[in-house]
């Protein structure tokens, strides 16, 4: 009997041997294995054509922050330039300034900022202008090219101009530039491209072909120029003070000049003491019809007198002559023959010597002041006979 209850218990404890263990029984180690499959790491398909990860062109599901560009900077402006007629800088002085403009570069603006546009002219506030900053137009950072100044009938004054730009009241930049003041001129050639003119009474100034420009210094006042034919040479009066006691035009005397545009060499053609100035050349550059004289008047008497210079081929002075030379020129009791130095009908002043009908014929205005003859016209002067012949009466 015992034995079969030793057996008994012997298979209870079999039985029990051979049941599973619950999970949470036993901790299982973690073991090293793939990442779930939840959560694989991307990768870049063998037939994508940009070679670029994934992971690089990924649009995150929450925007990126970016900083504003500049919006707690300070504002800078640089380079501030004043350019006569355009924004690209010339390649030579303009002889007519119509528009100035304003060029400069700029950083770290707003469209809080306020900008300040105060312009000078020869020292002295002229235009102002005060506005918010066009941040739709020009942004944060950038060059300004469309700020500029005009005047186009005639053109912008000659003098100092002078520009001060400021940022919320700060004064950022500021540039200069003069204008010339051009006494005589500009005058053009007639069959070249090349301009001559007189900056400040001194400075006598050609626009060469190439574009370029050249400018000399004269001792006296440049007060008339003409051009050669040809485009290489100018006559020019240099106007002198010979007795500076003396008033208006009185203590006043003229050389005359014959000046090569190219290399700049000048000949003297005539001193003080002929007095010769407002030259008019003719056609072939043979003759050159001239003033002498201060052109002053008193009642009856004018210091006036005509003139005709002849030239060689190589501009050298062969010949002067006077109206006393021509004949033809009517002898009137009292008074003497002289230049006419009004307009029609005694209009205004305007002391200009003739004009050249051909390379060898002036037409000029003669008078005999205080006088009643009706000698007063218009004559034409002939330098190959060296003849005066009246072809037209003065209109009162």
């Amino acid at each position: 009997m015992k034995k079969y209850l030793l057996l008994f218990i012997l298979l209870i404890l079999l039985l029990v041997a051979c049941q599973p263990v619950p999970e949470q029984s036993v901790a299982l180690p973690t073991l090293p294995g793939p990442a779930p499959a939840a959560t694989p790491t991307l990768a870049v398909p063998a037939t994508d054509p940009t070679g670029i990860p994934a992971e690089a062109t990924a649009v995150a599901s929450e925007p990126t922050a970016v900083p504003a560009t500049n919006t707690d900077s300070t504002p800078q402006f640089s380079h501030l330039t004043l350019l006569p007629n355009g924004v690209v800088p010339p390649s030579d002085t303009p002889f007519t300034t119509q528009e100035l403009y304003a060029v400069w570069e700029y950083t770290g603006m707003t469209a809080a900022d306020q900008v300040e546009r105060l312009w000078y002219f020869d020292g002295e506030l002229w235009l102002e202008h005060n506005e918010p900053w066009d941040m739709a137009k020009y942004g944060a950072n950038g060059r300004v090219e469309d700020i500029y100044l005009y005047d186009y009938e005639p053109r912008l004054r000659s003098g100092d101009y002078r520009l001060v730009l400021k940022v919320n009241g700060v004064e950022l930049a500021s540039a200069e530039h003069t204008i010339p003041a051009f006494t005589v001129g500009p005058i053009p050639h007639p069959d070249t491209v090349l301009i001559a003119a007189v900056q400040n009474h001194k400075t006598l100034v050609v626009r060469q072909l190439d574009g370029t420009t050249a400018a000399w210094e004269t001792f006296g006042d440049i007060v008339d120029l003409a051009w050669l034919p040809g485009g290489q040479y100018l006559v020019y009066s240099e106007q002198i003070v010979v007795n500076p006691e003396l008033p208006g035009t009185l203590g006043l005397r003229h050389n005359l000049w014959r000046h090569n545009v190219t290399t700049g060499l000048k000949q003297l053609l005539s001193t003080t003491d002929d007095d010769l100035h407002s030259p008019v050349v003719s056609p072939d550059g043979r003759y050159l019809a001239l003033y002498s004289g201060t052109l002053y008047g008193d009642a009856c008497f004018v210091d006036a007198n005509l003139h005709i210079m002849e030239l060689d081929a190589s501009g050298q002075r062969v010949n002067l002559f006077e109206l006393a030379d021509f004949s033809g020129v009517p002898a009137v009791e009292g008074a003497m023959a002289q230049p006419n130095l009004f307009g029609p009908g005694d209009g205004p002043f305007e002391p200009v010597p003739g004009q050249w009908v051909d390379s060898h014929t002036l037409n000029t205005r003669l008078v005999w002041y205080c006088s009643q003859s009706d000698a007063a016209g218009m004559y034409a002067l002939d330098l190959n006979g060296r003849t005066a012949v009246k072809i037209a009466s003065e209109t009162p």
